[in-house]
Order: C-alpha cells, then structure tokens, then sequence
C-alpha cells in the first residue's frame, strides 16, 4: 500500500531530503557564526553569519552559504525553476559582504541577494558520485554593521542524476499527480 501511495504521487524514484523547519544563522564574532544545515556523502553543506569590528569603530560583515569541496555551484533561482543537468553557478559558495563605518555602509559585494522568500539552487559532484541538485530558502537583509540571516528550508534529491524543483519537495521530471485527499 506505501508503494502505491507513493506511485501514485509520482515520486516513487525519487528521494528528497529536506529540513524540518527553519532556523536563524545568529552573528558570530570572527570565525564563530556558522552552522552545518546538512551533509551530502560526508560534504558539508551551510550557512554562516559572520562580522568583525563594531559600528561605532567601523569593521565588515559577510553572510555566505557554502559546501565543502570545490564541486559545489550555487545561483540564486526563483520557485518552481528545475534545478538539474545544466544548471550552473559560482564556485563553492554564494555570500554577501559589506564594510562600515559609524552611519555608512558599503554593500561590496552580494551574489547571495538580499531579501525575503529568496531561494539558492546548488548543483554537487563529489568522488563517489553524482551530480545533487538541492536548493536553500532564505531571508537576509542587513542594518548597523550586521545581516539578518534566516534559513527557512532546503531540500535535495539524493539520487545522482535526478533533479529536484526549487522550493519544493518534488522531484524534476516526476509526474505528480494529487491523490484523492489533494482531489478532494
């Protein structure tokens, strides 16, 4: 009966890892401020929240998502794009990073956009396999010296090859079709 619950969902062959919920990425000082959101064949996948100095003296701050080894790539993408052969994206990581002083600050640099309900595609080929396709959603702003980083949810396809659709715990390519209680 699972089997056919879950061929009639179109996601028989697929297996989607994802969050059970999301957390906020607090600011560290230095190296502190980063947290492991999930491991794909022993690579490290995260989000950090780091800053250095103080406003009142002036210093930087940055906010990054990442993955250990260079055979990650990440591009910001909207909800429902497919995230599959031929995506592509930076190299290891998406971040932004700014420098103040007292009441200005500089936005040097932001491949991981700010805003509300954003979402980060990431394609990853390691030695014993793949290429995974996964996504993170995220909220970040910044003010005094400092970003607000939220990490509302991620999801893979654990299956090499298999592609998965932003935002979503679905499959790319699968036909899913409601069962009777999305019907009704």
């Amino acid at each position: 009966a699972g089997a056919a619950a879950l061929a009639a969902t179109g996601l028989a062959g697929a297996d989607i890892q994802n969050s059970s919920g999301g957390m906020t990425i607090s600011e560290g000082q230095g190296p502190a401020g980063s947290v492991d959101l999930f491991t794909i064949n022993g690579n490290r996948f995260g989000a950090s929240n780091h800053h250095y100095g103080s406003w009142s003296d002036g210093g930087s701050a940055f906010a990054m998502l990442w993955a250990t080894g260079d055979s990650a790539y990440w591009s910001n993408v909207n909800a429902g794009v497919s995230i599959g052969p031929g995506f592509s994206g930076a190299s290891s990581y998406l971040s932004s990073f700014m420098t103040f002083a007292s009441s200005t600050i500089v936005l040097s640099s932001g491949n991981l956009e700010l805003g509300t309900g954003m979402i980060a595609g990431f394609s990853f080929l390691d030695s014993t396999g793949g290429p995974y396709y996964g996504w993170v959603a995220y909220d970040l702003s910044m003010s005094e010296g400092s970003f607000s980083f939220t990490v509302n949810g991620w999801a893979y396809n654990d299956v090499a090859g298999e592609g998965i659709i932003a935002g979503q715990n679905q499959a790319a390519g699968s036909s899913a079709v409601p069962g009777l209680g999305g019907l009704a």
